[in-house]
């Protein structure tokens, strides 16, 4: 595990409530909501009363499906007995199921291959656009100029949006996240991702991954004024998928955190 995820795991005990911030959905004179400031998932604020266990089980996100079947699981008294792991452990088996039916041959034969002991983040390796999309630890949005950053405690990654008709540069074809451009649709912020370098699902979750063909297309929205963001992440690849893939995660508003600096020396390397 890496430093800072053990941390996050402890300082999650800290957290309660959902943090009071100005409202957010109210227009600004640029005639969107504001996105900007510091988002934390379940796994940094697992203490919060906003959580459900559906949650907690797709902490990395899910496809909706992963959240449909579990929450059939635990409202079927049928398994009341059952223990929660247990279920959460049906449920993953599930969206591994479900990814494997939209995988092309060659997706469904990295699915086999790509297991939790091949994952890189055992060798320290960053990750790609997709985990980093969706991973665990806190996230910050802030505009500069025509740009947004996303700046995520995770590795400590950065993602340019080149927003307003600006263009990436090409340089960034082929690196871990890529080129995203952005724009708002009326209360949505949209971003459109090309030219990322390949790499995997969460290996416990899904596995499978995807090649440099990948696009995806983020859809960020604000809840419950302004203290809750939620995304919808399609992704599509002629290489390794046959249709579409959906990943949904949710946050919430945490202006009371600082980013840590993200560490792997308590990550083991394999021999």
């Amino acid at each position: 595990m890496k430093t800072t995820t053990c941390r996050r795991s402890l300082a999650a005990l800290t957290i309660s409530g959902l943090a009071l911030v100005a409202p957010r959905l109210l227009a600004q004179a640029v005639g969107h909501p504001d996105f900007q400031g510091i988002w934390s998932g379940v796994f940094t604020t697992q203490d919060n009363e906003f959580w459900g266990v559906e949650d907690y089980a797709c902490f990395v996100g899910c496809p909706p499906t992963g959240y449909e079947y579990l929450r059939a699981l635990l409202d079927d008294p049928a398994n009341d007995a059952r223990p929660v792991d247990e279920l959460i452990d049906e449920m993953r088996g599930h969206v591994r199921a479900h990814l494997a039916s939209k995988f092309t041959p060659v997706g469904l034969e990295l699915q086999s291959a790509a297991g939790v002991a091949e994952d890189t983040v055992f060798d320290c390796q960053p990750y790609g656009f997709v985990r980093q999309t969706t991973n665990p630890l806190p996230l910050e949005i802030r505009e500069e100029g025509d740009t947004l950053v996303f700046a995520y405690e995770e590795w400590n990654g950065v993602r340019t949006i080149y927003m307003n008709g600006s263009v990436p540069p090409l340089e960034l074809k082929g690196t871990l996240f890529g080129r995203s451009v952005g724009r708002y649709e009326g209360d949505v912020l949209a971003i459109e991702t090309t030219d990322v370098g390949p790499d995997i699902f969460y290996s416990f979750m899904s596995g499978g991954g995807y090649s440099d063909q990948l696009s995806g297309v983020e859809r960020y929205t604000l809840a419950n004024g302004g203290r809750q963001l939620d995304l919808e992440l399609t992704i599509t690849d002629p290489v390794m998928l046959k249709e579409p893939v959906v990943f949904t995660k949710t946050w919430i508003a945490t202006p009371e955190l600082e980013l840590l600096v993200d560490s792997c020396e308590d990550v083991p390397g394999r021999p």
